[in-house]
């Protein structure tokens, strides 16, 4: 072979590496609006709501933490209401009462998007390996904490540049209330918003659970997977588009919440939560395990999903 001959195919040979690698990269659009999502105040939420104590089912901290939740949302100008609803537990003789809170943001607004948590705790912590400590209440920072913050900052957020559609915060009770794998006693206040109120189809929601832990990793759970796919991508792609890269994309496990009752009800709610968490259902359940830059990477995902609808 001649020296310009070979002069020749290295050179094509270059360019076709250029072009190939430059159609191999794939482009990522920026975000939809610059993101403004403030973890540092989010994780300042998260310590005052742990600084009430636990807010199992009955206990005081409860109680202080609904009376937080409403004070925060009516600052952000939200319009609030509460739904309440009674259950009777499968070991219970008596009804009892819990109530769920809901912050609506543009409630004129026809088109409405769901972004839902929950805020009770778990009144034993069932998953100690301590057995002395099994009969305490949990802490909830990550679990009845992270959820809450999130969504009381992106609710201040919002305030003063709100959404493009119509944003219904929803802060459910009884999540957690059920114990011995006693489903129906589990998920109350999202089982109980759907019986109630028939009626309500929001076009699609995510609900935030346990999204608060400092070794973040979200994977796409399973049943979101198949009965909501175009919410999961909607979310991963908005993650990619504000560097949320704890939002993993692989698959998990079949995991029930409080998406659950919306998904038998054909509405498109996802669910966003790390199972991979050490100390689930302990009372070492506290806000040191937790960190402002994960509720930073699921805060800024959730609003760029929202402001891209």
């Amino acid at each position: 072979m001649r020296p310009w001959t070979r002069c020749c195919f290295k050179v094509l040979a270059i360019a076709l590496t250029i072009s190939f690698g430059a159609c191999s990269a794939r482009r990522v659009a920026p975000p939809t609006k610059p993101p403004r999502f403030n973890q540092e105040k989010a994780y300042a939420r998260l310590l005052e709501l742990c600084s009430l104590g636990p807010r199992n089912h009955g206990g005081p901290g409860k109680e202080a933490a609904e009376k937080l939740i409403q004070r925060v949302l009516s600052e952000a100008g939200a319009e609030v209401s509460l739904h309440k609803f009674e259950h009777t537990a499968a070991a219970a003789t008596e009804a009892a009462r819990f109530t769920n809170i809901v912050g609506r943001i543009r409630p004129d607004e026809k088109r409405r998007i769901l972004i839902g948590t929950h805020y009770d705790t778990r009144s034993w912590a069932d998953r100690d390996p301590r057995e002395e400590k099994q009969r305490e209440p949990i802490p909830g920072a990550n679990d009845g904490g992270s959820g809450v913050a999130l969504l009381l900052e992106m609710a201040l957020t919002w305030k003063d540049q709100p959404p493009p559609v119509g944003i219904d915060l929803m802060f459910f009770d009884g999540e957690d209330f059920g114990r011995d794998r006693i489903w129906d006693d589990y998920f109350l206040g999202s089982r109980a918003w759907v019986r109630d109120h028939p009626d309500y189809k929001p076009e699609w929601g995510v609900i935030v659970d346990m999204v608060g832990d400092a070794s973040l990793s979200i994977k796409k759970e399973r049943d979101s997977l198949k009965r909501a796919p175009a919410i999961v991508a909607k979310l991963w792609e908005a993650a990619e588009r504000v560097k949320s890269d704890d939002l993993v994309d692989a698959p998990d496990g079949h995991i029930m919440d409080d998406h659950t009752a919306f998904l038998d009800n054909e509405i498109p709610v996802i669910l966003l939560i790390d199972l991979d968490y050490p100390w689930f259902h302990t009372t070492d359940d506290t806000p040191d395990k937790c960190s402002a830059e994960s509720l930073g990477q699921v805060g800024r995902a959730v609003m760029e999903a929202v402001e891209s609808s």
